[in-house]
């Protein structure tokens, strides 16, 4: 995961609470489950549908970070299988 990508995913789990945080932190140090890389797509996606796309429901930039975030995040998904 980028650096970018690490500072997206902590600014969006502070901002969901402290144990989405902590996945957050997880996540950033290769130390999740499925059930935690579960929880965090579930965090991003929502971000992606409330903030991440147009009108003609086309992502825009930021929902551009999110689908180059949801894919970090789920590497991990199949670093752990």
């Amino acid at each position: 995961m980028s650096d970018e990508e690490s500072a997206l995913l902590l600014r969006l789990a502070r901002a969901a609470g402290v144990a989405k945080l902590s996945l957050a932190e997880k996540s950033i140090a290769e130390d999740v489950s499925i059930d935690d890389v579960e929880e965090l797509c579930e965090l991003i996606s929502n971000e992606f549908m409330m903030n991440g796309i147009e009108e003609n429901f086309e992502p825009n930039s930021y929902g551009l970070e999110l689908e180059a975030l949801l894919d970090a995040v789920n590497r991990e998904r199949l670093r752990i299988s």
